[in-house]
């Protein structure tokens, strides 16, 4: 009864922990990808609202300077607009109007034929919006938030089963490292005998002072390795540090984990 309490304590705090391990990893992989996107669209943004007031800034307005800078207006939209239909992009009232805007200009001087233009002070006001419109779409981009990350549902986030585990004791010092595994994303329980966590993981190879080589496992701000040599198997801390260990069963990390509870 004991062990069947301890482990569903264990799949219910995994569970949590699942669900918010996997989505933090998400948030930051999405928001370094729009982080870059953006970029790439402010600059290009900025770039076609300097080439709008250069082709502007003297001389009489011609038909051609209109569709010039039509086609560097609408190109802007499209990147905008691109860019904000990503579900990785939250929803906003502000970005949502200001498109609508310059769909109206866009649409405006797509119905201007050649024959229509007479250099006029409306010629010269629809000119003026159009690059009024490249610097707002410009400045809009900045303003664009990265969407929350959706929570997956319960159930779920609550199939999580162990995989393999480790530990070892040196004294006070206690080290534990145990893998779970889900439909959604693979997490992991780590603990130095200080701090503890449950996120999830990422695995790179090092190697100790000795030159033997190990896996480093990262899980949210700790780090430990493993060594598997046949039967042995050995912990290495974050200062280099080798112990001998010992592979967990399912039912002594489910206790570990309790326990961290």
């Amino acid at each position: 009864m004991k062990n069947k309490l301890v482990k569903i304590l264990a799949v219910s705090a995994l569970s949590a922990a699942l669900m918010a391990g996997c989505g933090e990893a998400e948030a930051e992989a999405t928001k370094a990808d729009d982080t870059d996107v953006v970029v790439e669209e402010k600059e290009a943004a900025d770039e076609a609202a300097d080439a709008a007031a250069e082709e502007t800034k003297s001389g009489e307005l011609t038909f051609s300077d209109l569709q010039d800078n039509f086609v560097i207006l609408n190109d802007c939209y499209n990147k905008v607009e691109e860019l904000y239909n990503d579900d990785a992009v939250a929803q906003d009232d502000n970005v949502e109007s200001l498109l609508t805007e310059a769909k109206g200009i866009i649409d405006e001087m797509g119905e201007l034929t050649e024959d229509q233009f007479d250099g006029s002070d409306d010629m010269v006001k629809l000119n003026d919006s159009m690059a009024t419109m490249i610097d707002a779409l410009s400045a809009i981009v900045d303003k664009m938030q990265p969407a929350e990350a959706e929570e997956a549902p319960a159930e779920e986030a609550s199939d999580v089963s162990f995989v393999d585990g480790f530990y070892a004791t040196d004294g006070d010092a206690e080290y534990v490292l145990a893998f779970y595994e889900s439909a959604n994303c693979d997490v992991a329980y780590l603990t130095d005998g200080q701090s503890d966590v449950f996120a999830a993981y990422t695995v790179e190879n090092a190697t100790t002072d000795d030159g033997d080589e190990y896996l480093l496992v990262t899980v949210g701000n700790l780090t430990l390795g493993y060594i598997e040599d046949g039967e042995d198997i050995y912990l290495v801390d974050d200062e280099g540090n080798v112990y001998g260990a010992a592979r967990l069963t399912e039912e002594q990390a489910a206790e570990f984990v309790a326990d961290a509870e």
